[in-house]
C-alpha cells in the first residue's frame, strides 16, 4: 500500500490507497510545531504499523521538486519552510516519496477519475483558503521548470492600486478572490457572506483569470473546487458573463464542477505515485 498526505494551510489529511481507491481518511489540524513527527505519525498511522512501498504528498507551492522541500509557501506555518520531506520520509520509512503540488494533483484526479474523464486538456482551478491551478493533457500533469502558481497570476498591478499578497507581490488572484482574500476584505468568512454585489467581484476576477488560462492551454474543460465554491451560485453568472466578454478569439471551453470531493488531492497523489514509480526522475528517496 501507498501512503498518503495532502498538506494543507489550516488541515492535512492522510490515507493508504492502492489502484486509484483509498481507505479511511484521516485529517488533523496543521500543526505550528514538530511537522516531521507529524508525518510520521500520520504515515503509521494510516498504514496501521505496515511499512508503506511508497509514500505520496500533494504539498502546498512553492516547492524544490529535487529535494521535495518546501519552499516559503505563502500561508503555511514558518516551522514547514525549507522542511526536506521526501529526504526525511524516505529515511525513516526506507522507501521512495514523491511530491507534486497540491493542484496538480487534484487535477490530475480530475481529469481521470471525475469531471474531467475523457478530455483531452484538462484545467482545475482550487478555490479556497488560497487559490491553485493545475493543468493535465493527455492524462499527465503540464510540469514546468518548477512549480506552477496560477493563484498567483497578477490581475490587478500594484501601479494600479492592486491589494498586497502574501507573497510580497500585489493583485494576485489569490489575493482578490480566495477565502483568505474575502475575509480581509469583507471581514466576513465566505460561507457567511451574502453580499451579492462582493460575489458578483469574485466571480468577475476567476472569470478574468480563467480567460488567462484559456487563451495559453486551450482547455476542453476547466473545472472548480475548494471551498469557497461552496457558494458556486453566487458567483458563477459573473464568472460565466466575464469569461463571454473577454475570450474572443477561442470557443469557450466546458466549465463543470469538480466531481471527487476533498479527497482529490489524496487520489492525485496516488496517481502520481503509481504513475512514476518506475521513472527514476521522479523518484526522491533517502539517498
Amino acid at each position: 500500500m501507498i501512503a498518503l498526505l495532502d498538506i494543507g494551510g489550516t488541515k492535512i489529511a492522510a490515507s493508504a490507497g492502492r489502484g486509484a481507491a483509498i481507505g479511511a481518511v484521516r485529517r488533523i489540524p496543521t500543526p505550528v510545531e514538530s511537522p516531521l513527527a507529524t508525518l510520521r505519525g500520520l504515515v503509521e498511522g494510516v498504514m496501521g504499523g505496515v511499512l508503506p512501498e511508497a509514500i505520496a504528498i500533494s504539498a502546498p507551492g512553492p516547492f524544490d521538486r529535487t529535494t521535495g522541500a518546501l519552499r516559503n509557501p505563502p500561508g503555511m506555518p514558518g516551522s514547514w519552510h525549507g522542511l526536506e520531506m521526501a529526504y526525511l520520509l524516505g529515511q525513516r520509512f526506507d522507501c521512495p516519496v514523491f511530491v507534486e503540488n497540491d493542484a496538480n494533483c487534484a487535477a490530475l484526479a480530475e481529469a481521470r477519475l471525475g469531471a474531467g474523464a475523457g478530455h483531452r486538456t484538462v484545467v482545475y482551478w482550487t478555490v479556497s483558503t488560497g487559490i491553485g491551478c493545475g493543468v493535465v493533457r493527455d492524462g499527465r500533469i503540464v510540469v514546468g521548470r518548477h512549480d506552477t502558481e496560477g493563484g498567483h497570476m497578477v490581475l490587478w498591478p500594484a501601479w494600479l492600486g492592486g491589494p498586497p499578497c502574501h507573497c510580497g507581490g500585489a493583485g494576485c488572484l489569490e489575493a482578490l478572490a480566495s477565502g483568505r482574500a474575502i475575509a480581509r476584505r469583507y471581514g466576513i468568512a465566505p460561507e457567511h457572506l451574502s453580499d451579492p454585489d462582493a460575489w458578483v467581484e469574485v466571480g468577475r476576477w476567476i472569470g478574468l483569470a480563467t480567460v488567462n488560462v484559456t487563451t495559453v492551454h486551450d482547455p476542453d474543460v476547466v473545472i472548480f473546487g475548494g471551498g469557497v465554491c461552496a457558494s458556486w451560485g453566487r458567483f458563477a453568472p459573473s464568472l460565466f458573463e466575464t469569461i463571454q466578454r473577454y475570450l474572443l478569439l477561442q470557443p469557450q471551453p466546458e466549465i463543470a464542477r469538480g466531481t471527487l470531493g476533498e479527497d482529490r488531492s489524496l487520489l492525485g497523489a496516488l496517481l502520481v505515485a503509481e504513475d512514476n514509480g518506475e521513472d527514476p526522475a521522479r523518484l526522491l528517496t533517502a539517498r
